[in-house]
């Protein structure tokens, strides 16, 4: 797509304004129109970058949609409604649609049978929250987690609070020291703190220590930074790779039991260095 003259607005403004529904050029006139204010044809078109011989289609279509006022006249001058009422609208009509979106494409949905698989591999930070969030009100009994920082951790204190909200047992295991974090993190659970290069370097004596150094080494490729185990039924394992956060949902009965005693034993395991040296 050839664009001409000089824009007035950031790329980022026009991709914002396409997710809530404008098409290219729209966005453009649009956006160029509400920085410019009362302005002729010719003069959105070279402000905006969008070809003249398209710009006077474009600024019909938005005077139809209601985004652009017209004064007839020689020449015809052409003005952006206020944004907060153009973009609300643009908003409430972007969620009618999603809403609707939602409701047809559950009504799609056939009756899943045969369809089941205990590992599903989750991408975008949005949908490993959420993920976590029904991992968390699946907790009947105990959640524990455990984080490589502090800050991954507070982008998961929905879960965690919702489950202890419930009842269920939250035990936090962050590795490293707790700093500022450790407080906001108390809120939700019990939260112990470990040094991970210290259990690491010890010699393996028994399954814990190994399963440890096979999941949290920095060693591997696949970092893994997060994992929470519900139950010992189930659990998303939280890994980066290339810098992006990735997800591993399980559900094979033995792996979780296994992850919640190796948290539970580096747990307990911080605890009685805790006590002996007190």
């Amino acid at each position: 797509m050839e664009m001409v003259g000089m824009a007035v607005v950031d790329e980022d403004t026009i991709e914002r304004l396409k997710l809530l529904g404008l098409r290219e050029y729209e966005a453009r006139v649009y956006a160029t129109l509400a920085v410019l204010g009362p302005s002729k044809a010719s003069e959105i078109a070279k402000e905006s970058g969008v070809p003249r011989p398209r710009v006077y289609d474009v600024l019909k279509e938005l005077h139809r949609k209601g985004f652009v006022d017209v004064r007839e006249g020689n020449p015809t001058y052409f003005k952006a409604v206020e944004p907060e009422k153009a973009i609300a609208s643009l908003r409430d009509e972007f969620i009618k649609s999603t809403e609707e979106l939602i409701i047809k494409l559950k009504s799609y949905r056939r009756e899943q049978t045969g369809e089941w698989s205990p590992i599903w591999y989750l991408q975008g930070e949005w949908n490993i929250r959420n993920k976590v969030d029904g991992l968390a009100e699946r907790s009947e009994k105990e959640l524990v987690a455990a984080f490589a920082s502090g800050k991954l951790a507070l982008k998961f204190k929905k879960a965690l609070e919702m489950a202890g909200q419930s009842g269920v047992d939250v035990k936090v295991l962050l590795f490293g020291e707790g700093g500022r974090h450790l407080n906001a993190l108390s809120r939700f659970g019990d939260v112990t703190c470990i040094k991970l290069e210290e259990v690491l370097k010890e010699e393996q004596e028994d399954f814990g220590e190994v399963v440890a150094e096979a999941l949290f080494s920095t060693r591997s490729p696949y970092r893994v930074k997060g994992l929470f185990v519900r139950d010992g039924e189930e659990s998303i394992l939280l890994y980066e790779e290339g810098g992006i956060l990735k997800g591993l949902i399980i559900t094979i009965p033995f792996i979780p039991v296994f992850q919640r005693k190796m948290l539970i034993h580096l747990i307990e395991k911080s605890r009685e260095k805790a006590n002996a040296g007190s």
